[in-house]
């Protein structure tokens, strides 16, 4: 008998709550990896919540503006 053979045998001696104390424990040992996309969506909803929105500027106007100021 091999080893996932043994490990399947003994799964099946155990009841459900005995089955979901060894995943919980194991779960310690070896944590279960996320796909990532979960990670990926709370950071663009982070990126969304920080969006602003910012006026269309007239670079010609502001730089006008600013060397009169400076040089005024």
């Amino acid at each position: 008998m091999n080893t996932r053979e043994t490990a399947y045998s003994i799964f099946e001696q155990l009841s459900e709550e005995q089955l979901k104390g060894f995943i919980a424990m194991f779960q310690s040992f070896y944590p279960v990896k996320e796909d990532g996309q979960a990670r990926r969506d709370e950071a663009f909803n982070r990126l969304e919540s920080m969006r602003r929105h910012i006026p269309q500027l007239d670079e010609t106007k502001e730089l006008n503006e600013y060397r009169e100021e400076k040089y005024s």
